[in-house]
């Protein structure tokens, strides 16, 4: 082994190494190649060979977790007579794109040929673009609960300079969730199962009170909806697609065995946007009754609520009011919603969504009430 080289180091010279070929190599290439291992590889003792070969696997998994995209793929040799497994660190997918900012009939400079020649890609956007995702990026980073605030502010300290996003105008409002810290921890996880496919365990607490059931899930995607994050992917027990809030699951648990190979392969049809059209309260795992909730719109809301297509309409009276009935999977979201009308909208029935309705109203009382004082 050797002597005096940190962890940090093995990596950077795997890394280096990988990254100045441009085709796969071979893992008695590497051995041979990274200083940390070729010691061990060399030595001719065979209780070495394979500690410095799992401690290789170990490197290379730890960094495919730090989003460092090293790939393992089969290629052939003696003129295709032969296949063997290499690894491979692509240009492309390892430098970030070079940001550039675009107008009128500008032309790139040198230091976009630059990072052409590394191998990094271009993004270019236009002013018009550059204000909307600085809109963007500027409302996440104020919402200390979004499970990426860190990374949003990074990003907007980017394309602003060194503008501190605490400066930002106090245009958006929010309420830290208590659960806030919880639900990053859990997706780390889940992200580590979507991204390497592997199964998922997890106890999940569903939209009726009292209810709660382990579930074993191929992880197909995450995304976020309505100030909620949510997995999607196959269920195992109940053989059919779900979607999970992950605020509901209990200790999600990824399965370990076999590291280096999928457990599941996704859907080609599969298309995780085909989610985020729908609103938040219809999001559920799907094996669950929805409540039916009649809501009632005053008047002129009520021609909003008809013209936009929310809920179905059951009944209007003489001044113009309807209800309108609602299958609801998600019972907080659609309560939250349900209070932005500021009493146009009301909940008729059931009588226990109405009683959820003035608890959860007088919690976001409280709470501004709080940050008032």
């Amino acid at each position: 082994m050797a002597a005096g080289i940190s962890k940090t180091q093995r990596w950077l010279d795997l890394i280096a190494f990988l990254i100045g070929h441009r085709y796969p190599v071979s893992v008695d290439q590497i051995m041979t190649a990274v200083p940390s291992y070729t010691a061990d590889y060399e030595s001719g003792d065979t209780t070495r060979q394979q500690s410095v070969r799992r401690k290789f696997e170990r490197d290379k998994d730890e960094l495919k977790d730090l989003g460092i995209p090293i790939e393992t793929v089969d290629y052939s040799i003696n003129y295709g007579g032969e296949m063997e497994t290499g690894y491979r660190l692509s240009r492309r997918d390892y430098y970030l794109p070079y940001l550039r900012i675009v107008g009128g009939d500008s032309e790139p400079g040198d230091d976009v040929g630059e990072a052409r020649q590394k191998g990094a890609r271009t993004v270019e956007l236009e002013p018009p673009e550059l204000g909307l995702a600085l809109n963007a990026l500027s409302r996440v980073a104020a919402v200390p609960s979004f499970p990426f605030v860190s990374e949003a502010r990074s990003a907007f300290r980017k394309l602003t300079g060194d503008l501190n996003p605490d400066a930002l105008d106090g245009t958006v409002t929010y309420a830290q969730s208590d659960d806030a810290d919880v639900t990053r921890e859990r997706l780390r996880e889940l992200t580590r199962a979507v991204d390497r496919r592997k199964t998922v365990r997890f106890r999940y607490h569903g939209i009726q009170r009292g209810q709660a059931t382990d579930r074993e899930v191929h992880p197909y995607g995450l995304f976020f909806q309505g100030g909620s994050w949510y997995l999607t992917g196959h269920d195992a027990g109940r053989e059919g697609h779900r979607v999970f809030r992950v605020s509901r699951m209990e200790d999600p648990d990824v399965n370990e065995k076999s590291p280096n190979s999928h457990d599941f392969e996704v859907p080609e049809d599969f298309d995780v946007t085909a989610h985020t059209g729908r609103a938040p309260w219809e999001l559920g795992s799907g094996d669950e009754e929805p409540v039916i909730a009649r809501v009632k719109f005053t008047f002129p809301r009520s021609l909003w609520a008809d013209r936009n297509g929310h809920g179905r309409l059951i009944e209007t009276d003489d001044y113009g009011n309807a209800i309108r009935e609602f299958e609801v999977r998600q019972v907080n979201p659609f309560l939250r919603w349900i209070l932005t009308f500021d009493g146009d909208a009301q909940v008729v029935d059931p009588k226990e969504l109405r009683v959820e309705l003035l608890l959860l109203a007088q919690k976001v009382l409280e709470i501004h009430e709080e940050a008032a004082e």
